[in-house]
């Protein structure tokens, strides 16, 4: 399979996100249950398909820059499988013991974990995924973080 990009759309940063992402041809909520609440539904975060003849992709370009709508990713992976990777990364542990929901499909969370993970915790995320594409702080640029041979790159850079 080629690779394809999806990405995580942040449904919580927008009211009118989700019926953006139910428009999408493929669109899987990364929360699970039969009998969801429709307000979190309508807040949570949802894996979609990417492609040009999406609507979400153009109204994102023109007016998402900087409203942390959510990351890209750039995987071989169908996207049932890239869905169960992906909610593996839902809940962190804290200092404290409690768990905790982690919102890494939030830009300025992944940016920040991303670059602080060590090794050993980075590697998981690079599981079938080739890249992340995700909007730096205000929207003014675009980190494009592979990993290879365990190095992280943002582009061109070497990150660690």
């Amino acid at each position: 399979m080629d690779a394809a990009w999806y990405a995580v759309i942040d449904c919580a940063q927008d009211p009118r996100l989700v019926d953006l992402v139910r428009s999408c041809r493929d669109h899987m909520c990364l929360f699970k249950g039969r009998d969801l609440d429709q307000q979190l539904l309508a807040a949570s975060p949802w894996l979609v398909r990417i492609d040009n003849a999406e609507p979400l992709l153009g109204i994102w370009q023109q007016h998402g820059h900087g409203a942390s709508w959510g990351i890209m990713i750039l995987s071989q992976l169908p996207m049932e499988q890239l869905h169960r990777h992906l909610r593996r990364f839902l809940q962190a542990k804290l200092p404290d013991g409690m768990i905790a929901l982690f919102r890494y499909y939030d830009p300025r969370v992944f940016n920040t974990y991303i670059r602080a993970a060590t090794t050993d915790e980075r590697a998981p995320w690079f599981a079938g995924v080739q890249q992340f594409s995700v909007e730096s702080a205000g929207g003014t640029a675009l980190h494009h973080y592979r990993l290879a041979e365990g190095v992280l790159f943002d582009g061109a850079t070497r990150i660690g």
